[in-house]
């Protein structure tokens, strides 16, 4: 019985391990996902947020 029972633990413990490799991939591939949309944007900043210069310095 405790061989059953070490063995199913060390079987749990490699599957959440495989898990826990697998979505830190996932993570990372949509890092780059996003970073390589950023580099391809040309016109993505908008002059919307831009601020007036000081009134006299223009």
């Amino acid at each position: 019985m405790k061989k059953i029972v070490s063995i199913a633990a060390v079987a749990i413990m490699a599957l959440g391990l495989t898990t826990y490799v697998v979505e830190n991939t996932a993570n990372e591939f949509d890092f780059m996902k996003d970073f390589s949309t950023m580099l391809a944007c040309d016109g993505c900043s908008s002059q919307e947020d831009r601020r007036d210069p000081p009134y006299g310095k223009a």
